[in-house]
């Protein structure tokens, strides 16, 4: 009766045993889990306050170490990042998905490169247009890749058509006015209003491309308009 007692308050106490280190394994899961939601989301402010033109759906991830142990040694090996809200010049709401490499957050924020393709949908370009030109109405935005160009619909019905081809410049892309008809007939670009003849961002927007990127090539796809950014070694300025 003995024997059998000590053996049932044995096991009792291997139970209590193992509830109670499973509860602190749990408890220490746990509290590991918030710890590094907090630090992806310190990472997350820090890039957002750096590159505010990139927008409201801005996510970002750590690539394979953990975001608390980043953050602890102020070393990132690479982070990526992407939005669908962007504004990258006079182009707004633009698709981004970038990566950057070697990113050093202490007191003075650096990345070491940093890479970046942007897609404009046609609806970006023609937002685009009607800030440049708000006088102007703008039915509808097509695409020709094999002719490096983008034919928008201006005007009462759509009647004239305003060809814009991309230009790489001075490490940004642009959008040049080439050529404005109406009814099949030439009309000088000046009567849109659109001052130096080509898209520019909006009166006190920044100048310069977030996270110091610059642009690299440029091109006319089926649903837009493409470009390529890199840039670093350089500064994440207000990181």
């Amino acid at each position: 009766m003995k024997q059998r007692l000590a053996k049932t308050r044995a096991a009792v106490r291997r139970h209590l045993v193992l509830t109670v280190t499973t509860a602190v394994l749990l408890l220490a899961v746990a509290a590991t889990g918030a710890a590094e939601f907090t630090a992806r989301t310190v990472i997350q402010n820090r890039i957002a306050k750096a590159a505010p033109a990139l927008g409201s759906s801005l996510a970002v991830s750590v690539a394979g170490d953990w975001a608390l142990w980043d953050l602890a040694h102020e070393g990132i090996p690479r982070l990526d990042i992407s939005s669908s809200d962007a504004r990258l010049g006079p182009l707004p709401q633009v698709r981004v998905r970038a990566r950057l490499d070697d990113v050093r957050l202490g007191e003075r924020a650096t990345v070491g490169s940093a890479s970046a393709p942007v897609t404009a949908s046609t609806q970006s370009i023609a937002a685009a247009i009607r800030t440049a030109a708000p006088s102007v109405q703008v039915a509808a935005v097509t695409t020709d890749p094999a002719k490096g160009t983008i034919v928008a619909a201006v005007g009462p019905g759509g009647a004239g058509q305003l060809t814009l081809r991309p230009v790489l410049a001075d490490g940004r892309g642009t959008l040049a006015v080439d050529g404005l008809t109406v009814f099949g007939r030439s009309v000088p670009t000046g009567r849109l209003g659109m001052g130096d003849g080509g898209l520019g961002p909006e009166p006190g927007a920044r100048k310069e491309y977030p996270l110091g990127l610059k642009a690299t090539s440029v091109h006319v796809q089926p649903d837009g308009l493409y470009i390529a950014l890199t840039g670093g070694p350089g500064t994440l300025n207000g990181a």
